[in-house]
C-alpha cells in the first residue's frame, strides 16, 4: 500500500472526528482518504448546469466518455482517472458502491430511484499521467437540491478548481460569490467562460465584453490562476489549446501528495478545531457560563445534583418508601458480620449444644453445661450486636442522615441518627437444630441462616421508624426547583468529552494511537460493495401533446348567427335592454384588444423571442437587472417613455444602499455624500445604477420638468432601455411598431424575474393580473430552474383566481441542441417539471435566433397558437353568453305564445308577481351586507392562513440563505447584514405576491357572494320574461404599497446572540440559529399584517362602493324593463309575429361549439 503514513495520519484523524458525532465532515475526509489511496491528482470543473462542463472534458482527454446533457441529471459527481484498467463505479448512499457495466447502467439506476451520489470512470490514456483526474460535478444551480450539496463535499479533494459559465449567464452574481468562497478556502481557481460562440458583435465588441468580465473579476477581488474564453467550435478568441496546454502543465508539476495531505490535515484539523469549539461554546451557552469557571462550575453540578436527586426521591412518598427499605436491605446485604472470629463464637456456642459435649467435673454437670453454653452464648450475642452496629446499624444512621434536613420532628430525627437494634437472643438460640458434633459445613450453614433471620428482623424492626419518616417529610418549593435543574449534566458530560477531544486534536495526541490500518480502500472509508441486476426497462417515448384546435371559419358563423338572430328579434318590442347589451358585446368583440405579458428569468430569451414573433430585433434588453425597464409593444408609430418618479428613485436608491448601512432623505443628499465607502459594500452587479444616479441625475430632471412621459426617436430605444446610465431613469418603454399582427394585441415585455427589486416586483405582479396570455419563457440550457418553478407555482395559484387567463410555456434557444435527442431531453424534463407542479399548458421549442434568419418551425406553431388565442379562444366566453341570452329569449317567446292561447290567467298572474316584485325595489339592499361580511370573514381567513403558512415555509427561505456559506469570510458581522438583505429581499418578493394573491381572492369571494345573492331574484325576473344579464365586473386595483416589509436595520439588530460562525457550522445550532429567525421575522411581521388588514377593509370598501352603484343601476335597469313588461299589451299581430319567426330562430340558434 502506498502512502501508508499519509493515510494513517488520515485514517486516524478520521477516527478522532467519528468521535464528536460530526457526521457530515466524515464524508469530506473519506473523499481525501480515496484521493491519497489512488493517487488521484484532481481538477475539479463546477458551475452551472448545462455550462458545458461535461462537453469541455470529453474534448480535454480525446473522448467521448461524459454524456453531456441539457438538462441537470440525476446522477451527481463523476470522476475520470486514468488508469491502467477501465472500469465504472457508481458510489451510493450509505456508504456503498458498485461495479457497472457502462454508463447507461448509471442511468438505469437513476430511473430505479438508487441515490448515486458519484461515479468513478477509469480510462486509459496516454495524454495524461496515470492518476490524473477530471472531477465533473452537478449545476450550482439545478433545481436538484442534492447537486450543491455533493458540489461542496467533493470541493476538498481538488488540486485545482476550474469555474465553468456559459456566455449568457457570466454576470450572474452566483459565479462572483462562488468563486469568493474558493478563495477564502484557499483552492486554486480558473475562470472559464464557454460557448463564446454566442456572441454577437452587432450587440457588443467582443473586447468590450472581455473588458466586463475583467471589471466584474477586479470589482469583487477575485483572485484567479488564469481566464480562458472558449467553444467547441472555430472562434477567433477561442482560448481552448491554451486551456488544454495549462492543463497538461499541472499534469507535469504537480502538487506533492506530501504538501496535499499536510494542507488537508492542516484543514481537517482547523475545521475540526473549530466545530469542536463551537459545540463547547454551545454548552457553555446553556449551561451560562464561562470556560474558566468551567471546573469550579461542573464540581458545584455535582453537589446539586446529589441534592436533586434526594429531593426527586423525597416528593413521591412510594418512591422513598421503596428506596428506605431498598437501602437497608443493600446495608445488610453487604454488611461483614459473618467474619471468622464471629463463625468462632458461633462454633464454639454450637458446640456447647451438641450431644457429645462435655463438661469437666464429677457433680452438677447439667448445672455446669448451662452456665458454659450461657455464656458462650453471652459472647457471641456481644459479638454479634457490636457487628450489627458497626456493620449495619451505623451506616444506616449515615445513610439517612440527608433525611433530617427534611423533618422539623426533633424526637424523629434523634431516632434516625441513632438507629439500633438489638438482636433478640432467641434469634439465635431458636435456630439450633440437635447435632450429635458440630461440624464445619454446619457452622456455615447456621451462619447463613442467622444472616437471613437478622435480615428479616431488622427490616421489621424499621417498618415504624419508615412510615414514621414517610410522612414526616416536606419538600419546599426552593427544593423542587432545585430537582428541575438536572438536565444539565449530559452538557457537562459532553463537554469533558469534547474538551479531551480537543486536548488530543491540538497535541496530536491521537497519532500516537495505535490503529491497525488496513490495507483495504474499503474498509479505510467504511464502504460495502453491493451486486447490481439492472431490472427490465422499457422506454417510453414522450408524447408532445396535440392542442385541440378551434374552427375559426365556425366562429365566423356563429357571429353570423348572432346577428341574424337579433335581425329576426329587432320588430318585437320585447327584451329591448338584453338586446342592447348584445350589440355592445359584438362591438366590444370588435374592438378587443388582447394583453400578452411574456415572463422568465433574466437573461431567460424574453426579448429576442418578442423580436422573433415580430420579424425582426426591435428590442435589446439590459445587461443588467437592476436598470431594466418594462417594454410595452403595440401597433402604431410613436414611442415613448415613462421616467421613475424621484421617490422611486429615491426608494431603489435605499434599498441598494442599507446594506451597507447607508440610508438618505433625498436623492440630493445622496449626491452630496461621499460614497466611495457606499461602492465597496454594495453588490457589484448594483455598481451601475449608483453611476448612473451620480452621472445623469440632472439630465433626469431636466427631460422630467413638465411630464414623467417622454417621446422620443426609434435611435434612441436602445439608448433608454439597454444602456445603464439612461436606463436606470426609465420605468416603461412604449414602442409602437407599424406591423399588422400587433393591431389586436399589447404585448408587454416584463422585467426579468429575481432580481432582488421590490419595484420588479410590483411591475410584475400588474402585469401578471393584467394579462390575458401569459407566455412563460425558459432558456434551453438553463430550463426550469427554482426560480422559474417558483413563479410558475405563483402564477399557477392566480391563474385560478384569473378567469380565461391561458398560459403558455416557451423554451427558448433550442438551436443550442446538439442533437434530437438533446432536445427532446429538455422538452420531456420541462413537461414532467410542469407536471410536478400541476400545470398542463402548450409547450413550444423555438429558436428566435434562427427565427430571424431562416425561420423557425416553433416560432411559427407558437405565433400561430396566440393569433388563434386572440381571434377565438379569447372571444368565447362572449359568445357563449350572447348565446345564451338569445336562448333565453327564444325561450320566453315560445312561453308567451303558449300562456296567450291556452292559459290567459297566467298572464295576469305573471304581471301581478312582477308588481310585487318591484314593491318597493327589486333588489334587497341588506344583500350587500351579508356579501360585506362574508368578505370579511374571507379576509380574515385569508392571513390566517398567510401566517400558517410562513410558519413552515420561511424556513426554507432561512436555510437558503443562513447556512454555513456565511462562514467563509473575514468580516463576519458585514455578511450577517449583507445575508439579513438578502433574506429580507427573498421574503419580500414572496409577501408582496401573496398581498397580491390575497387581493385577487377578496375580489373574487366578493364577486362570487354578490353573484349569488342576486341569482333568487333574477331567476323570479326570467320566470315573468323579464331578463337581465347584468355585467358583474368589479375593478380593484393591486395595492401599490408592500405592506408585508420588515426593515433591514432592526432585523439586524434584532438578530439571535448566538448567531456566531462557530454556532452555524454546527448542526444543531444552525438548527437552533434557522428557529430563533422565524420566530423573529413573523415577530416583525405583526404590525403589517395588522396593515395589511386595514388595507384590505379599504379594498373591501372600494368594492361596497361599486356593488352599490351596480346594484344602483341593476334596479333601474330591473324597473324600466318591469314597465316594458307591464304597459305592452300582447295582441294577435304580436302573437302572429313571434309564431312567425320562431321556427327561424329556433334553427339560427342552434349554433356549435367553436371546438371542432
Amino acid at each position: 500500500m502506498h502512502n501508508q503514513a499519509h493515510l494513517d495520519i488520515l485514517y486516524k484523524l478520521k477516527k478522532e472526528v467519528e468521535k464528536s458525532n460530526h457526521t457530515s465532515f466524515i464524508h469530506t475526509i473519506n473523499q481525501i482518504i480515496k484521493k491519497v489511496y489512488l493517487e488521484h491528482y484532481t481538477m475539479t470543473f463546477v458551475g452551472h448546469f448545462s455550462a458545458g462542463k461535461s462537453t469541455v472534458i470529453n474534448r480535454l482527454i480525446g473522448q467521448d466518455i461524459l454524456p453531456s446533457s441539457p438538462v441537470p441529471t440525476t446522477s451527481n459527481t463523476a470522476l475520470l482517472t486514468i488508469s491502467d484498467e477501465e472500469g465504472i463505479t457508481a458510489n451510493i448512499e450509505g456508504q456503498k458502491y458498485t461495479n457497472l457495466n457502462s454508463y447507461d447502467e448509471v442511468k438505469q439506476m437513476n430511473r430505479e430511484n438508487y441515490n448515486v451520489e458519484s461515479i468513478d470512470i477509469r480510462f486509459k490514456s496516454h495524454q495524461f499521467q496515470k492518476g490524473f483526474t477530471f472531477q465533473d460535478t452537478p449545476g450550482v444551480d439545478s433545481n436538484v437540491q442534492t447537486h450543491s450539496a455533493s458540489t461542496e463535499s467533493f470541493l476538498y479533494t481538488s488540486n485545482m478548481v476550474f469555474y465553468t459559465v456559459d456566455y449568457n449567464h457570466v454576470q450572474s452574481a452566483l459565479n462572483f460569490q462562488f468563486m469568493k468562497r474558493l478563495n477564502h478556502a484557499h483552492i486554486p481557481v480558473v475562470f472559464i467562460i464557454n460557448q463564446i460562440d454566442k456572441h454577437q458583435d452587432s450587440e457588443i465588441s467582443f473586447e468590450t465584453f472581455k473588458k466586463r468580465v475583467e471589471d466584474s473579476i477586479k470589482e469583487w477581488n477575485i483572485q484567479l490562476e488564469a481566464t480562458f474564453y472558449i467553444t467547441k467550435f472555430s472562434h477567433k478568441e477561442n482560448q481552448f489549446e491554451a486551456l488544454k496546454a495549462f492543463i497538461h502543465k499541472q499534469d507535469k508539476e504537480r502538487e506533492s501528495i506530501n504538501d496535499y495531505v499536510d494542507r488537508m490535515v492542516h484543514f481537517i484539523t482547523q475545521h475540526q478545531s473549530n466545530y469542536l469549539d463551537q459545540k463547547m461554546n454551545e454548552i457553555l451557552a446553556q449551561l451560562n457560563i464561562e470556560a474558566r469557571v468551567f471546573d469550579d462550575a461542573y464540581a458545584s453540578f455535582l453537589q446539586n445534583q446529589a441534592v436533586h436527586e434526594e429531593s426527586k426521591l423525597l416528593s413521591n412518598t412510594t418512591a422513598l418508601k421503596t428506596d428506605l427499605t431498598k437501602k437497608r436491605k443493600h446495608i445488610i446485604d453487604n454488611a461483614y458480620v459473618m467474619t471468622h472470629e464471629m463463625r468462632e463464637h458461633i462454633r464454639q456456642y454450637l458446640e456447647s449444644l451438641a450431644k457429645d459435649f462435655k463438661v469437666s467435673g464429677w457433680f452438677n454437670k447439667s448445672r455446669k453445661l448451662e452456665e458454659t453454653q450461657q455464656t458462650r452464648l453471652n459472647l457471641l450475642m456481644t459479638a454479634l450486636q457490636s457487628k450489627v452496629t458497626q456493620e449495619i446499624a451505623k451506616p444506616m444512621r449515615e445513610d439517612m442522615a440527608y433525611l433530617t434536613r427534611f423533618i422539623h420532628d426533633q424526637e424523629l430525627n434523634a431516632l434516625i441518627l441513632n438507629q439500633k437494634f438489638e438482636i433478640p437472643t432467641e434469634l439465635v438460640s431458636n435456630l439450633y437444630q440437635t447435632q450429635i458434633q458440630i461440624s464445619n459445613q454446619y457452622v456455615l450453614t447456621f451462619s447463613e441462616n442467622l444472616m437471613k433471620h437478622i435480615r428479616q428482623y431488622i427490616l421489621k424492626a424499621s417498618e415504624t421508624l419508615d412510615a414514621r419518616i414517610v410522612n414526616a417529610i416536606e419538600i419546599t418549593d426552593e427544593t423542587t426547583e432545585t430537582a428541575e435543574n438536572t438536565s444539565d449534566a449530559r452538557y457537562f458530560e459532553q463537554y469533558i468529552q469534547l474538551r479531551d477531544l480537543k486536548t488530543s486534536l491540538n497535541t496530536k495526541n491521537y497519532q500516537h494511537y495505535y490503529i491497525h490500518l488496513d490495507d483495504s480502500l474499503d474498509k479505510l472509508i467504511d464502504r460495502t460493495l453491493i451486486t447490481y441486476e439492472p431490472k427490465p426497462f422499457t422506454n417510453v417515448d414522450s408524447v408532445e401533446k396535440v392542442h385541440q384546435g378551434y374552427n375559426t371559419n365556425q366562429v365566423e358563423s356563429n357571429r353570423d348567427k348572432i346577428e341574424t338572430a337579433l335581425h329576426l328579434l329587432q320588430d318585437i318590442p320585447l327584451f329591448q335592454s338584453t338586446k342592447n347589451n348584445i350589440n355592445q358585446t359584438l362591438k366590444r368583440i370588435d374592438r378587443q384588444l388582447i394583453k400578452i405579458g411574456v415572463f422568465g428569468t433574466f437573461s431567460a430569451g424574453k426579448s429576442s423571442l418578442i423580436n422573433a414573433l415580430l420579424g425582426d430585433s426591435y428590442l435589446v434588453s439590459s445587461p443588467n437587472p437592476t436598470t431594466a425597464a418594462t417594454t410595452e409593444i403595440t401597433y402604431g408609430s410613436q414611442n415613448s417613455i415613462t421616467f421613475k418618479s424621484p421617490s422611486t428613485l429615491l426608494a431603489e436608491i435605499n434599498d441598494v444602499s442599507e446594506v451597507a448601512g447607508y440610508s438618505f432623505q433625498s436623492i440630493e443628499d445622496f449626491l452630496k455624500s461621499d460614497t466611495s465607502k457606499l461602492k465597496l459594500k454594495i453588490d457589484k452587479n448594483r455598481l451601475a445604477f449608483i453611476h448612473a444616479i451620480e452621472q445623469n441625475y440632472d439630465l433626469y430632471l431636466q427631460l422630467t420638468k413638465d411630464s414623467l412621459s417622454m417621446a422620443i426617436p426609434k435611435e434612441d430605444i436602445k439608448k433608454w432601455s439597454a444602456e445603464d446610465q439612461f436606463a436606470t431613469f426609465v420605468s416603461t418603454v412604449q414602442l409602437q411598431l407599424p406591423i399588422e399582427w400587433l393591431k389586436d394585441k399589447i404585448i408587454v415585455d416584463s422585467l426579468g424575474l429575481h432580481s432582488n427589486n421590490q419595484r420588479h416586483t410590483n411591475e410584475t405582479e400588474k402585469i401578471l393580473t393584467t394579462s390575458d396570455l401569459i407566455i412563460y419563457v425558459s432558456y434551453f440550457n438553463h430550463s426550469f430552474t427554482d426560480n422559474d418553478k417558483a413563479f410558475i407555482q405563483h402564477m399557477k395559484d392566480m391563474n385560478q383566481l384569473m378567469e380565461h387567463q391561458a398560459f403558455k410555456m416557451v423554451v427558448n434557444a433550442t438551436d443550442l441542441a446538439e442533437s434530437d435527442e438533446d432536445y427532446h431531453a429538455v422538452m420531456t424534463y420541462v413537461q414532467n417539471a410542469l407536471n410536478e407542479v400541476g400545470m398542463t399548458p402548450e409547450l413550444f421549442g423555438v429558436s428566435s435566433r434562427n427565427a430571424l434568419k431562416d425561420g423557425d418551425k416553433g416560432i411559427n406553431k407558437l405565433k400561430s397558437r396566440i393569433d388563434q388565442f386572440a381571434q377565438v379562444e379569447s372571444k368565447e366566453v362572449l359568445t357563449s353568453q350572447m348565446k345564451h341570452q338569445l336562448d333565453y329569449m327564444c325561450d320566453a317567446l315560445k312561453t308567451m305564445v303558449h300562456d296567450e292561447e291556452d292559459n290567459h290567467t297566467k298572464v295576469a298572474e305573471q304581471h301581478t308577481h312582477l308588481k310585487l316584485l318591484r314593491t318597493p325595489h327589486v333588489f334587497d339592499s341588506h344583500l350587500l351586507i351579508t356579501t360585506q361580511q362574508q368578505a370579511k370573514n374571507e379576509i380574515s381567513d385569508q392571513l390566517y392562513h398567510l401566517r400558517e403558512r410562513l410558519n413552515i415555509q420561511l424556513l426554507d427561505e432561512i436555510k437558503s440563505v443562513f447556512n454555513g456559506q456565511m462562514t467563509n469570510t473575514d468580516d463576519f458581522k458585514q455578511e450577517k447584514t449583507i445575508a439579513s438583505k438578502r433574506y429580507l429581499d427573498q421574503i419580500h418578493q414572496r409577501l408582496y405576491l401573496e398581498q397580491t394573491l390575497i387581493v385577487e381572492r377578496l375580489k373574487r369571494c366578493f364577486a362570487n357572494h354578490f353573484e349569488h345573492q342576486l341569482i333568487p331574484t333574477l331567476k323570479a325576473l326570467q320566470e315573468r320574461h323579464v331578463l337581465l344579464q347584468p355585467k358583474l365586473s368589479f375593478d380593484l386595483k393591486q395595492l401599490e404599497t408592500p405592506y408585508l416589509k420588515i426593515d433591514l436595520e432592526p432585523f439586524v439588530q434584532a438578530l439571535p446572540k448566538l448567531f456566531s460562525k462557530k454556532r452555524l457550522l454546527q448542526a444543531q445550532g444552525q438548527k437552533e440559529i434557522h428557529e430563533s429567525i422565524k420566530v423573529l421575522t413573523l415577530q416583525l411581521l405583526d404590525t403589517p399584517l395588522k396593515d395589511l388588514h386595514q388595507a384590505l377593509d379599504e379594498c373591501l370598501q372600494v368594492l361596497i362602493n361599486q356593488g352599490n352603484a351596480l346594484l344602483k343601476n341593476l334596479e333601474s335597469e330591473a324597473q324600466n324593463e318591469i314597465d316594458r313588461v307591464l304597459s305592452y299589451r300582447i295582441d294577435n299581430n304580436l302573437i302572429d309575429t313571434i309564431k312567425h319567426i320562431l321556427p327561424t330562430l329556433e334553427n339560427t340558434l342552434e349554433i356549435e361549439d367553436t371546438h371542432e
